[in-house]
């Protein structure tokens, strides 16, 4: 048993791992181990990598259940970076590239967004995460195929867990690639809908990078300002979270007078669990702090946020995949 300093040392060696894992994921050693065991002078060959390096992040990561060494310098995949392979439904390969690269630089200044309230990102980068990468194609593309691969199995999920049959016209706000609204209107054709987001986002949509959205409408906009208005459901999936709490409201309050006077609004996210037991969302809600100034909220916090909105909170559906949907209507 590990004695607490020893707890406490290696937490705070954590970005050795999460680097480590970034170095992989980059040079795509678990594509190359796909076939079986390879030697790390083969993988570094093929990877374009330095043997002796890469056998040092590999050893590492062995250690971690990443990958195993079976003889010296042989290495095989394991259940761990089978998930890392690019041709795997919800790979976190991606999420893990992006996290790891602004973000995991930010963070350098987590300090300063808990003495000031202050996102780490724009202090490190100068504009607020989502300004900055629409002016960062190249960044916002990857940021896209994170999202997608961290949500395979939920989309499906979320489409299957709400009943809607008795709606006619539904708005995915800030629905990003479409691929919710694609698993929706999948299950429910007699539905049309309306994908809402910002200009690059839509732009992603239309290459069909979430999914076929037919009968579907694409639209770009700023959700603080407006939203389409008329539909009976508006579908919110992790947006909310992007934002503390008076930007959250304003959005919710867009959707309030926006949707039809019977309208439901539908938000899509995990729910944070109370007391000491370990979360993934508890690390999440930290990445909010540091990158977006958004938060990860219980289910009485978002009972508390739409409250504020003018909407109140009728029932939360579990999903699949960690996720669930809130559903609020009008007050």
């Amino acid at each position: 048993m590990s004695l607490p300093s020893q707890q406490v040392l290696r937490l705070g060696m954590g970005f050795v791992a999460s680097q480590a894992l970034r170095v992989v994921a980059e040079l795509g050693i678990a594509d190359l181990l796909g076939g079986g065991e390879r030697t790390v002078d083969e993988l570094a060959r093929e990877s374009g990598g330095n043997a002796e390096s890469l056998y040092r992040v590999m050893r590492l990561l062995a250690s971690e259940g990443v990958f195993r060494e079976t003889s010296p310098r042989r290495f095989v995949q394991t259940e761990a970076s089978e998930t890392l392979r690019s041709n795997r439904p919800q790979s976190p390969r991606d999420f893990i590239r992006m996290i790891n690269s602004e973000p995991y630089e930010a963070f350098a200044d987590l300090l300063h967004s808990v003495r000031t309230g202050e996102t780490a990102f724009e202090h490190r980068f100068g504009a607020p995460r989502f300004d900055w990468l629409e002016a960062h194609p190249d960044k916002e593309t990857l940021f896209q195929r994170a999202m997608i691969a961290m949500s395979q199995g939920a989309n499906e999920g979320l489409a299957e867990a709400f009943d809607f049959t008795p709606f006619k016209h539904v708005v995915d706000v800030g629905g990003g690639h479409g691929q919710l609204l694609s698993a929706i209107l999948a299950r429910n054709p007699h539905l049309s809908g309306v994908l809402f987001d910002r200009p690059s986002s839509i732009a992603m949509a239309k290459t069909g990078l979430g999914g076929p959205l037919p009968r579907t409408e694409l639209l770009a906009g700023d959700f603080f300002q407006s939203v389409p208005e008329g539909a009976d459901v508006y579908v919110l999936k992790r947006v909310i979270h992007d934002w503390e709490d008076e930007r959250a409201a304003t959005i919710l309050r867009n959707c309030r007078d926006a949707m039809n006077p019977s309208g439901t609004v539908l938000i899509a996210e995990r729910i944070s669990a109370q007391g000491n037991d370990p979360d993934l969302n508890k690390y999440l809600d930290i990445v909010m702090l540091g990158v977006t100034g958004g938060v990860e909220r219980t289910e009485q916090e978002f009972g508390s946020l739409l409250a504020n909105s003018g909407l109140r909170l009728e029932r939360v559906i579990p999903a699949r995949a960690g996720m669930s949907f809130l559903q609020a209507r009008a007050v």
